[in-house]
């Protein structure tokens, strides 16, 4: 069952759950696509692993130019990993040792991600970041998201070229419209009564 809300009117509704982080599989980012929008729904969490409640968002379509896929890899989150992994090491011998290793592990994993990327007609982009393990499954999103852009602007484009030829008749019409008053007027101004020749 989808946690998304949709509008009245969306139809055609494409939802995937995503997990955001390879430890934390129970956490899930929800990613639909409809007729009229892009909609998501993500966890927070501190360093990856402490949920903190969440975030959601809507792109209409109207003002996505463009969806991609990256896969990335973050070299802090790797090198504070690699830190708090040795430091872990020397504290295994209590709780806050076995805390540390747990977070260094999960951070490791998580260096690498893989990301929604939708850049707006502004040319500010949104990533929402979701395991490397569900790449596959995200580009299949991606694929879908870009068919329904692609069929949005060209709707948008038709009805562009429809509204601009409408307005072009309608100026035709007017411009008939008013040569034939100036044309009836004009003909009603000529006198009834024929010139009288001069008297001598």
């Amino acid at each position: 069952m989808s946690n998304l809300s949709f509008a009245p009117g969306e139809t055609n509704v494409h939802s995937e759950k995503f997990s955001p982080s390879v430890i934390m599989f129970w956490l899930k980012t929800e990613i639909a696509s409809t007729n009229m929008r892009i909609v998501s729904k993500s966890p927070n969490t501190l360093l990856g692993l402490i949920p903190l409640g969440y975030r959601d968002a809507a792109f209409p379509l109207s003002n996505v130019s463009s969806v991609g896929v990256e896969v990335k890899f973050s070299m802090k989150r790797a090198i504070f990993g690699l830190i708090l992994l040795f430091i872990s090491f020397a504290l295994l011998d209590n709780f806050f040792g076995w805390v540390l290793l747990l977070i260094s592990v999960s951070m490791l994993l998580n260096s690498i991600s893989a990301s929604l990327k939708i850049q707006n007609n502004g040319g500010a982009v949104t990533e929402l970041r979701v395991s490397i393990l569900e790449k596959s499954k995200l580009e299949q999103l991606r694929d879908d998201i870009n068919s329904r852009l692609f069929a949005d602007h060209a709707g948008i484009r038709h009805q562009e070229t429809m509204d601009v030829g409408r307005a072009s008749l309608l100026n035709q019409q007017a411009q008939i419209d008013l040569q034939q008053r100036n044309g009836g007027s004009s003909q009603g101004n000529y006198p009834t009564q024929p010139p009288q020749a001069p008297t001598r």
